[in-house]
């Protein structure tokens, strides 16, 4: 996987172009691809902004909420010494959430 390139050198990378420095050069002072400062413009071209309003948040979809997550600390401060399982079935009858504890 390519690594990322923070939203602050896209930004200059948009910057350079507009200065009038070609692709390759501004590819060695960014320290990337000429292919990847080429997407980037393209990005800025089309969209107005350096980053993907497309894009995917990495990582799998979270199972818990904020209020699950609040409910649970409550649960623990209420009784710190509750088990897995018992956390699970109140989980589960106060908000409907099952989880595994797999």
């Amino acid at each position: 996987m390519p690594r990322r390139i923070p939203d602050n050198v896209r930004e200059q990378i948009v910057r350079w172009d507009g200065e009038g420095k070609q692709a390759p050069e501004i590819a060695d002072l960014a320290g990337c691809s000429v292919r990847t400062v080429f997407n980037i413009l393209a990005l800025h071209r089309e969209h107005d902004t350096v980053a993907n309003p497309f894009a995917r948040q990495p990582g799998r979809k979270r199972v818990l909420d904020t209020g699950d997550l609040i409910y649970l600390t409550s649960l623990i401060d209420a009784k710190p010494k509750i088990y897995l399982d018992e956390l699970q079935e109140q989980l589960l009858q106060a908000r409907n959430v099952d989880i595994s504890l797999v």
